[in-house]
C-alpha cells in the first residue's frame, strides 16, 4: 500500500539506523517527524527531546496530532562488566533503552489508535543472545523483546501491529566503537555467516516492511538482520 499521506515518527533519528529509517520513509512519501537531540540532515519535523526526559516527551507530543508509525530507536550502548558498571551507565542505558521506549510508546498509543497504526520497536540479537561483554544494554533488549510481544497481544484488538526488527553488526559509530581496532572488527567479520557487516539501509528496509499498511496481518514478529549470525551453530561454514 505504500507510505504516501502516513506520518512517521522516528526517535534517535537524526544518525545511523535511525537517520536511515527516516531518510527512506520520506523517500517513500511518508511526513516524517523525529525526536533527537541533533537536528536531522533530512526532511522532518524535528523536536529537541531526549528520550530520558519524560517531560520533554510530553511536550513534543501536545505538538503531534496524527500519527500512524512509530519507530521506537534511540538507543546507546556500553561495553562494561557488571563489576565495572557505574549507577551513571547503567541509568543511562535503562532510561534511554527501555524506559524511552515505554514513555514514548504511552503517548503515541492514543494516537495510533485513530489511525489504527504500527509500532516498529529497534531491538537488538543480543536481546536473545546476550554478549556477555555487554549485558546491561542485552538485557535492555530483552525488555524490549518482551514489550513487542505484549503490546502485539494487548493492541491486536485495536488493529495496532507491533513488531521489532533485531539488527546484528551494523555499519554504525555504536558498533565501530565497541572494537579497538579496523583489525578486530575485520575478524569479528569473518565469523558472520555472510562474511560482512550490515548497513543501517539494511535495517530501514526491514522496518518499512514490518511497518507497511500492507502487511496487515504481521505482528509480534522479530526480524533479525543480522546476516544470519543469530543461526549460526558449530556447524555453520
Amino acid at each position: 500500500m505504500g507510505f504516501e499521506g502516513l506520518k512517521a515518527l522516528v526517535t534517535g533519528g537524526s544518525n545511523g539506523i535511525g537517520a536511515a529509517i527516516g531518510k527512506m520513509l520520506v523517500e517513500e512519501g511518508a511526513e516524517v517527524i523525529v525526536f533527537d537531540q541533533e537536528e536531522p540532515g533530512y526532511e522532518a519535523e524535528y523536536h529537541s527531546v531526549d528520550v530520558r526526559d519524560h517531560s520533554q516527551i510530553e511536550e513534543a507530543f501536545g505538538q503531534i496530532e496524527e500519527l500512524d508509525i512509530l519507530v521506537n530507536n534511540a538507543g546507546v550502548y556500553e561495553q562494561v562488566l557488571t563489576e565495572n558498571t557505574e549507577p551513571e551507565q547503567l541509568d543511562k542505558m535503562v532510561d534511554t533503552n527501555f524506559k524511552g521506549y515505554y514513555t514514548v510508546a504511552k503517548h503515541a498509543l492514543p494516537l495510533l489508535k485513530e489511525n489504527e497504526g504500527s509500532i516498529v520497536n529497534i531491538s537488538s540479537g543480543l536481546g536473545e543472545s546476550p554478549e556477555p561483554y555487554s549485558p546491561a544494554y542485552s538485557a535492555t533488549k530483552a525488555a524490549i523483546n518482551s514489550l513487542t510481544d505484549a503490546w502485539a497481544q494487548k493492541y491486536a484488538s485495536d488493529n495496532i501491529r507491533v513488531n521489532a526488527v533485531l539488527p546484528g553488526p551494523i555499519h554504525t559509530d555504536m558498533l565501530h566503537g565497541a572494537f579497538d581496532s579496523e583489525e578486530e572488527l575485520d575478524e569479528y567479520r569473518e565469523l558472520n555467516p555472510l562474511g560482512k557487516i550490515g548497513e543501517p539501509e539494511d535495517v530501514a528496509r526491514a522496518v518499512l516492511y514490518l511497518a507497511d499498511p500492507g502487511n496487515d496481518f504481521v505482528t509480534g514478529a522479530k526480524l533479525p538482520v543480522d546476516g544470519g549470525e543469530s543461526v549460526g551453530t558449530v556447524y555453520t561454514e
